[in-house]
């Protein structure tokens, strides 16, 4: 009996078996955001509402909007977001959104497309009800092609594409004269992800004012709370102030997690410069000090009277 080549193929099991383990522990820490890292979802939703409520959707008035997410600046493998998001809404008060979603995480890469549709029904002179539903469809792949391997030819180290996967979101948001309140609910059908792994639920309750002051200024002050399947939950406060909407500037604060300052500037006419620089206050301090979002915004029409409604974000 040949007992070296006996032992090479207990090896080569061994080493499948373990593979397929980390890749499931991957997939699964990159879906149950246990990354120690804000969410951009989460980080710069005042420049994309959108992406925590399909409420949203048409709030933002005919932009177009495309935002890049460097976090953890200096850490290998740290994410890496880009953001492309189309919103319309029509004479009738129906909302539309469409954003294309691409995050890296380590060696996952996930690509997503999402359609959010809100129907923005007035309730009163000063308030709107809106509530909305997202189709989200997306697909995780892991690229471990600069991984050490025993034996090349193992076909387990080429099918690490997971399944397309669909979300379904939901959402309401009761907005005011110079208010807004609102809650969602994302991945209501919890997709399998990987062998009985499923995509984390997260619940989203959020609020914000809006006031006048003087000489043309505005401020605006907003919160978000966060809980997400097996993981902590999350808190952030936003104070903005913007002036005759040609520039702005504000501060944000996650306790847990970090904080920061946002600038918005309107570089012509119907077009936006976003910049948000955010400083981390955990022990990822003594690695990173820094992660970065940029993008820009444009109107891509004339927006009409009877289209606009209270524009709470940015």
């Amino acid at each position: 009996m040949d007992t070296s080549s006996s032992t090479d193929n207990h090896m080569r099991n061994a080493m499948t078996i373990l593979k397929q383990m980390r890749l499931a522990a991957l997939v699964c820490l990159f879906a149950n955001g246990l990354w120690a890292q804000q969410h951009p979802a989460l980080d710069n939703y005042l420049f994309t509402p959108v992406a925590i409520s399909p409420a949203h959707a048409g709030m933002q008035q005919q932009d177009v909007v495309s935002l890049v997410d460097a976090q953890l600046v200096g850490v290998p493998g740290a994410p890496r977001t880009g953001v492309l998001s189309a919103d319309f809404k029509t004479l009738k008060g129906l909302g539309f959104n469409l954003t294309a979603i691409t995050d890296a995480v380590g060696p996952m890469n996930t690509g997503q497309l999402a359609l959010s549709s809100a129907y923005h029904l007035p309730v009163s002179d000063n308030m709107t009800l809106s509530t909305g539903i997202r189709a989200t469809l997306g697909r995780t792949t892991v690229d471990l092609n600069n991984e050490v391997f025993y034996d090349e030819l193992d076909p387990s180290i080429y099918t690490l594409a997971g399944p397309f996967m669909a979300n379904i979101d939901l959402g309401t948001t009761l907005n005011g004269q110079n208010s807004y309140f609102g809650v969602s609910y994302k991945n209501v059908n919890r997709a399998e992800i990987y062998q009985n792994n499923y995509t984390a639920q997260i619940l989203h309750v959020f609020g914000g004012y809006s006031k006048a002051l003087k000489n043309g200024w505005t401020a605006r002050t907003s919160f978000l709370a966060t809980g997400t399947t097996n993981s902590p939950g999350d808190l952030n406060f936003h104070f903005f102030f913007s002036r005759d909407d040609a520039w702005g500037w504000g501060v944000h604060y996650s306790p847990a997690d970090e904080m920061g300052m946002m600038l918005k500037i309107n570089t012509a006419k119907d077009w936006n410069l976003y910049y948000q620089y955010n400083f981390p206050l955990t022990d990822l301090v003594y690695v990173t000090r820094s992660s970065h979002v940029i993008g820009f915004s444009f109107d891509v029409s004339t927006k009409a009277t009877n289209l606009t409604s209270p524009r709470f974000f940015l």
